[in-house]
């Protein structure tokens, strides 16, 4: 639940101060520090006052921790996430609340600065809306879906396309083999498309009849665990990826393809795999 934390002694100075609700154990930078109060519980399991943000260290996340997040005190509170690889699936569980960002162990105080400030601001952004443009490169992933898929069916017309062979979960394996190998001759950060590789693997987890983590999908994202947090949750919020809760531990989530976003990656692959001449 709210674990102990140091007290400032400006706890009782700074009463105008934002609060923070703090949650596993999180490393508050001094300069930080000072100018936030920590929330605290009354002794009723409720808190004395509504904090304005939440930093959450993932990795140290229990249930009373999530029944807390969820109860009408934090009702859309933005939360901030400390997680790494290891607390992954815990980062995706806290995906059902109003995530404003995701930061690294050994965050910079720049870092954390930069996250809190638009939150304890007045006339702060509301992190909970879900209803913001969609990130710029998922709409051109799905514009670039959408002409290659128009573009090769087009040029497939007459052709004996409908006898080319299907694609599998072990064509599209071989095909993600095929991008980590580029790694082995030139820098990996040349290659970074987490999207695609997100994309990638949830199709052929699809055709497996197999459940990805939240966890397994930021290993196959290739990129840094934070990063690939973000994608993550951008891909959900605009509706590609579905997040389902684990029904045997709630602080794991799964992700899978929305159905829409299923039969177009499905349309690029059999066009993609299935192009004349390849």
């Amino acid at each position: 639940m709210n674990r102990p934390f140091p007290s400032s002694s400006n706890d009782f100075a700074l009463k105008a101060a934002p609060l923070l609700l703090l949650v596993g154990d999180v490393p508050l930078p001094d300069a930080v520090a000072l100018r936030c109060r920590i929330a605290r519980s009354d002794g009723s399991g409720r808190l004395a006052a509504r904090p304005d943000a939440a930093i959450v260290r993932a990795g140290a996340v229990e249930q009373p921790d999530l029944a807390l997040l969820a109860s009408a005190d934090c009702q859309d509170l933005p939360v901030i996430v400390i997680a790494d690889a290891e607390s992954a699936d815990q980062a995706g569980a806290l995906m059902a609340f109003a995530v404003a960002g995701f930061l690294p162990p050994d965050f910079a105080d720049s870092e954390l600065d930069a996250l809190l400030k638009p939150l304890l601001e007045p006339g702060r952004l509301e992190v909970s809306d879900t209803s913001r443009p969609l990130d710029p490169r998922l709409e051109a992933i799905r514009q670039e879906v959408e002409r290659m898929t128009a573009a090769i069916a087009a040029m497939a017309r007459g052709s004996d396309m409908l006898e080319a062979p299907p694609v599998s979960a072990a064509r599209i394996r071989a095909h993600i083999k095929a991008r980590r190998l580029r790694e082995t001759f030139f820098p990996a950060g040349l290659f970074a498309d987490p999207a695609w590789d997100i994309l990638l693997d949830l199709g052929a987890a699809r055709r497996e009849g197999r459940q990805v983590s939240v966890s397994s999908l930021c290993i196959a994202a290739a990129v840094p665990t934070t990063t690939a947090l973000r994608w993550i949750k951008t891909m959900v919020d605009s509706g590609m990826l579905i997040r389902r809760p684990d029904t045997v531990d709630g602080r794991r989530a799964f992700i899978e393809l929305a159905p829409a976003t299923s039969d177009r990656l499905d349309q690029c692959l059999e066009a993609t795999f299935n192009l004349p001449g390849l």
